[in-house]
């Protein structure tokens, strides 16, 4: 018997704690993309199969003959930002060196708003939202 995970869950607004489950490099509308994905650290009933989304602009990806994927980030980019947020004392010289294996096992707290238009900036039907990471912070930090 395999989990079906939910991928595009509604929730309330708000700030919940989560935790990693897993990551994958996408190109959507001509930019590179890292979606990273948590689920609730506090399972319910309603909510324990569902994967919520943050979506993190790129500079370059690409993967290599062996699978590997390398990806850059530029400085002013939100992965920059959240990386300096959630690991203040790691010391960064490369950007392209980013490992992101280091959020395994990470609780962290996240603002989740559901979005409320689409790609053409109609309003959503409040049945056919979904909630997405807006942004990262260490538990008990203030933003």
């Amino acid at each position: 018997m395999s989990i079906m995970l939910d991928d595009e869950p509604r929730i309330n607004n708000g700030v919940y704690p989560v935790i990693y489950h897993s990551h994958y490099f996408t190109n959507k509308f001509g930019r590179d993309i890292l979606v990273m994905q948590f689920q609730l650290a506090e399972l319910n009933d309603e909510h324990k199969h569902s994967l919520f989304s943050m979506w993190l602009n790129l500079k370059y990806y690409s993967k290599n003959k062996k699978g590997q994927i390398r990806f850059t980030v530029s400085k002013t980019q939100k992965l920059a930002e959240l990386w300096i947020k959630i690991f203040p004392t790691q010391i960064i010289k490369r950007w392209d060196r980013l490992p992101l294996s280091q959020f395994k096992g990470l609780i962290l707290d996240a603002k989740l708003e559901q979005g409320k238009r689409n790609y053409k900036q109609k309003l959503i039907h409040k049945d056919l939202r979904i909630s997405k990471i807006i942004d990262l912070n260490l538990p008990n930090c203030l933003p």
